[in-house]
């Protein structure tokens, strides 16, 4: 059938180790397109809980590095306020932003990042497994 091309989804797990509380704002790699797609989803599955609070705290963004690691846009994110918590073994969403409702487009070799942003002392966060959902376009 000339032009017809199913629509899979895909799904890739990494594992990003622990971050403690005092560590500055880090970022790991966690996800390099295979192909051009769309980001769907992504979530964390943190093997340890973090308690979520306004003033020390972190924030889980990702971060599209593009395919020569510069990229700064911040694609989704999920801020560790008070009563957004990390409970133990339990999938959480990181939301993507509006601008991406219909999923974050890549192209083959771009590079996505988990960037844990301190905020006041930090709060220690992870491990993690991070999962991330796409289809090829």
């Amino acid at each position: 059938m000339s032009g017809f091309r199913p629509t899979f989804e895909y799904h890739q797990t990494n594992f990003v180790a622990a971050v403690a509380a005092a560590t500055a704002t880090q970022q790991d790699p966690i996800f390099i397109a295979p192909c051009a797609c769309k980001v769907t989803a992504v979530s964390v599955v943190p093997q340890a809980a973090s308690t979520g609070d306004n003033t020390n705290t972190k924030n889980l963004n990702i971060v599209n590095k593009g395919a020569s690691g510069a990229g700064t846009t911040e694609v989704g994110n999920l801020d560790l306020v008070s009563g957004t918590d990390l409970v133990a073994f339990d999938e959480k969403a990181i939301p993507l932003n509006a601008t991406y409702t219909n999923g974050v487009s890549l192209s083959e070799g771009d590079v996505l990042s988990l960037q844990t942003e301190k905020v006041g002392t930090g709060v220690a966060v992870g491990p993690f497994i991070v999962s991330i959902d796409y289809v090829p376009v």
